[in-house]
């Protein structure tokens, strides 16, 4: 009798045991788990922030870009192009040019 006692004993036991250690796997991959998306998070953020970044410089050449784009039809953009791009100047102006360059 004493004999069945602890056969039964050490099933409740093992059960104990392996309830236990499943516990704590489950805990550990858990754990596991955590960490891991904590990294991932981290990394996404850094991208984001790049992301931001470049997303601003975009926006201020498109501002800088629509001023040109609305400066371009006056009257003052037109004659300075024409005078340092392709060197016309008016009929009553003295061009001094610089001889030392």
């Amino acid at each position: 009798m004493n004999n069945g006692k602890t056969k039964t004993a050490k099933k409740i036991n093992m059960k104990v045991f392996l309830k236990k250690g499943l516990f704590c796997c489950i805990l550990i991959y858990i754990c596991f788990l955590l960490i891991s998306q904590q990294f991932s998070l981290s990394r996404l953020n850094e991208k984001k922030d790049d992301i931001e970044i470049k997303i601003a410089a975009a926006q201020k050449e498109q501002t800088e870009l629509q001023a040109q784009k609305d400066a371009s039809g006056t009257d003052e953009y037109l004659e300075r192009v024409a005078r340092e791009k392709l060197g016309y100047m008016k009929p009553s102006e003295k061009v001094f040019i610089d001889s030392s360059k």
